[in-house]
């Protein structure tokens, strides 16, 4: 198949609005929200691919050390992730991807990839190939462990202090989530089979619409959040949905989490009343600690008045519709 056949192929298989709206109404409480995952959708790739992995590469040269790091003695799992990512790439897109030995071929972008970088920790590689984040988890001792990450785009987030740590340190920092969930998440990776992989979604609200925002003050500066009524708010505050897929792997029974972002303005709610109804109520029932973790108090009141106003601009338009609509009808009698 030729180059420009290929993209083609690609393009009108995959460009696509993933419209992920995962938010829930109602009194708040965190909720695993697991799903099973067919395996030919695990990993997302679109028509933004080439400037995600553009941008991973950018940062793995300008800042090494803060989107990857890794235990000592975990190059195995990572091995095994990777090779089960090549091969998923080249059988999902094969108008794109081509394995040629230790050569990974992109017809798209015209590149090889050497997959068999001994430079690197396998895991890094394997960052380098997708627009997902991934998130290693080894089995140590009889538990399972914080083994490696190659996180591009984290959240507000600092990969190197979690590096080693028991999922329970992990999500310490998580306002309520071991309280509500420690057991849950304990039975849920005990059960958890190679056969039988899963996926959920995660959301927050959020003042930049860049994706790389960690902690260790290489992020860009954002700008200040704006006021509530301010014209400005749907264009300067942000919906962020992170896609996270968990499977396990057979042969070094690691644990792989995959961790796709996306970021839309507020606007792009205009004119959905029940979507910006609902996520007006879920940031307004966060509790003060919630909101502090997800880093969403000072933006809230401004984030809630804009969805509020939109919710009933909608209603206001469509009152006046069905008015015209009935005023219009001869069937309706004087």
């Amino acid at each position: 198949m030729s180059e420009s056949s290929a993209e083609h192929e690609i393009q009108a298989r995959d460009h696509q609005d993933r419209d992920y709206q995962p938010y829930v109404a109602g009194a708040f409480r965190w909720r695993l929200g697991l799903r099973p995952l067919d395996l030919a959708e695990w990993i997302e790739l679109d028509d933004r691919y080439d400037g995600d992995v553009s941008r991973k590469q950018q940062l793995m040269e300008l800042n090494a050390g803060t989107v990857n790091a890794a235990m000592e003695g975990t190059a195995a799992e990572g091995a095994e992730v990777l090779e089960s990512l090549c091969g998923h790439l080249v059988t999902r897109w094969p108008a794109r991807f081509e394995r040629r030995g230790d050569e990974l071929i992109d017809f798209v972008r015209r590149t090889s990839f050497d997959v068999s970088n001994h430079h690197e920790h396998p895991l890094f590689t394997a960052g380098r190939l997708v627009q997902e984040d991934l998130a290693l988890l080894v089995e140590r001792e009889g538990a399972l462990v914080f083994g490696a990450g190659s996180v591009c785009f984290p959240n507000r987030w600092d990969l190197q202090s979690k590096i080693g740590l028991p999922l329970s340190a992990v999500h310490a920092p998580v306002a309520r989530l071991n309280e509500q969930l420690e057991g849950p998440i304990d039975s849920f990776f005990t059960r958890l089979t190679s056969a039988k992989p899963f996926w959920r979604l995660g959301w927050g609200v959020v003042d930049t619409d860049d994706p790389y925002t960690p902690l260790d003050g290489t992020a860009a500066p954002t700008m200040d959040i704006p006021q509530p009524g301010d014209s400005s708010v749907p264009d300067r505050l942000f919906l962020r949905v992170e896609r996270e897929t968990v499977r396990r792997f057979p042969s070094t029974s690691c644990v792989l989490f995959t961790i796709r972002t996306y970021i839309r303005p507020l606007r792009h709610l205009a004119g959905r009343s029940d979507d910006a109804r609902r996520l007006a109520e879920a940031l307004e029932n966060l509790p003060d600690d919630v909101r502090e973790y997800k880093r969403t108090a000072e933006l809230t009141d401004a984030a809630v008045q804009w969805l509020t106003s939109t919710v009933e601009s909608s209603s206001q338009s469509t009152s006046e519709t069905n008015e015209f609509a009935e005023s219009d009808d001869p069937t309706r009698g004087a």
